[in-house]
């Protein structure tokens, strides 16, 4: 979000809700200026969507529909994506293995609705490049992912480096290989003038539409901030619209409700025709209201969250050649064919992976297909990580790494031991354990029948290759 707190937006709050509690209400500190605007545009809606800022956020996710879990309870769809669910409570994540495994992950539920710009008007969505441009943590770069399937490739660029390691956990996650994580600013993506079919851009706003779910977000609204986000928010879609290729789309969205944030960036990018409005089919009963450019969810009419998006497509015109500057990557060794073999135990379908070997030694595995995109992308940014990174080569010895454990691209065929829920804690906690009839040498470590993690059975003791870094401290 854009937001940050000050001693003006101290001074404009106030309690508007009930001065006894109960267990299944929540306190909102709302700015009075955010009152005001909202009662005039809700008129007499307004109450109602007060009234839901005291009842807890609902609660959702998202299957992962390349890891489908036997027996996993389907409570109440999300109606505008295939794979959302709503659960009756918030349930411990942390200690459920299969979050870990990349069965799910926890998305709020509005912003799913994403999903329905690409179903409606992306064509051919399994062969498309797709830019996240604000990408962290995640959820809409892994939503990305799922609709294109294994032949598209998503790009998930993140500005903030510290927010870095989170995208990749929750892409390394969910598995999909044509996968590429960098670091820049949006004005960074010049060298790639209309090089994507899509660009998403979830924008940096002032996150009214959280104020329920994250409270301190009220805290940190004023007028000013939101000011200072809409000023950021046209920067950064002045440099999305160039990436776009000609009939390529455009899909914008914030989590707030400030029409200055939201449909009123918009008329800009329609002048001269550069781009057009896509309507999107909504059903009534989904409580989403149509705006002249876009869909605003509210928390009274919606299960979910405040949440804005509006898609355009770009219109047709001359699309700019694609320079390819770098025949190979410099400073990566393009694994020789000798070298190669070793991993085909490994990986499910090792020719339609090109394997290169960094500077550091480890090995990542980028689809064969895709080798003309990442070559560009080379070319135009520094700050990235492309493909599988699936371990390192020691002699003639392989030691895979934990995101190979989790990939698309694993060999299903690899030796495997299925662990009780107790085991796999201890798995995820980094402990020690004997899994009983585990085959000796490496093997997958898995909970009903998704993919945990390595270990390495030897003697007289398993060696655990769970992440330190990711292992759980409940």
């Amino acid at each position: 979000m854009c937001f940050f707190g000050g001693e003006a937006a101290e001074k404009t709050h106030i309690l508007f809700c009930a001065r006894y509690l109960t267990r299944n209400t929540i306190a909102v500190n709302l700015p009075i200026a955010f009152m005001e605007r909202m009662k005039v545009a809700l008129a007499g809606d307004y109450p109602a969507f007060e009234a839901s800022l005291t009842q807890p956020a609902p609660v959702s996710l998202r299957l992962n529909p390349t890891k489908p879990v036997p027996g996993f309870p389907q409570p109440d769809a999300v109606p505008w994506h295939p794979q959302g669910r709503y659960l009756p409570e918030r349930p411990v994540y942390t200690l459920d293995p299969l979050f870990h495994a990349g069965a799910y992950y926890v998305q709020e539920a509005s912003s799913m609705f994403v999903y329905q710009a690409i179903r409606q008007w992306a064509e051919h969505p399994q062969k498309l490049r797709v830019l996240d441009l604000c990408a962290a943590p995640g959820g809409k770069s892994t939503l990305l992912a799922s609709a294109l399937g294994n032949e598209g490739l998503v790009v998930a660029n993140e500005v903030i480096q510290s927010r870095v390691p989170a995208l990749r956990m929750n892409l390394e996650k969910w598995g999909f290989p044509n996968v590429a994580i960098v670091n820049h600013d949006p004005a960074d993506f010049s060298k790639l003038p209309g090089f994507f079919d899509v660009v998403l851009v979830d924008a940096p706003c002032s996150g009214e539409g959280l104020f329920r779910k994250s409270p301190e977000a009220a805290g940190e609204w004023s007028v000013s901030n939101a000011a200072h986000c809409e000023v950021r928010q046209k920067r950064i879609l002045a440099e999305a619209v160039k990436l776009v290729k000609p009939g390529g789309l455009l899909i914008y969205a914030t989590c707030t409700f400030n029409p200055k944030e939201n449909g009123r960036n918009i008329p800009a990018l329609l002048q001269k025709g550069a781009f057009e409005f896509c309507p999107l089919e909504t059903e009534k009963s989904w409580g989403v209201e149509v705006q002249e450019y876009g869909y605003q969810f509210y928390p009274h009419r919606v299960r979910g969250e405040g949440f804005f998006m509006a898609c355009l497509r770009k219109s047709e015109g001359e699309r700019p050649p694609e320079k390819r500057k770098n025949a190979r990557f410099a400073e990566w060794r393009n694994l020789p064919a000798k070298e190669k073999i070793i991993l085909r135990p490994w990986l499910s379908d090792l020719d339609k992976f090109e394997i290169f070997e960094k500077a550091n030694g480890g090995l990542v595995a980028l689809d064969a297909g895709r080798m003309e995109d990442y070559l560009d992308l080379a070319a135009a940014l520094k700050r990235r990580a492309f493909g599988i990174q699936i371990g390192k080569l020691k002699g003639r010895n392989f030691v895979p790494s934990h995101a190979l454990a989790l990939s698309q691209c694993v060999s299903a065929s690899f030796p495997s031991v299925e662990l009780s829920k107790e085991e796999a804690l201890r798995l995820l906690r980094k402990e020690e354990m004997v899994p009983e009839k585990a085959p000796k040498g490496w093997c997958l470590a898995r909970f009903e029948g998704l993919n945990l993690g390595w270990m390495k059975v030897l003697e007289h003791r398993i060696n655990n290759y769970f992440p330190p870094e990711w292992r759980i401290r409940m």
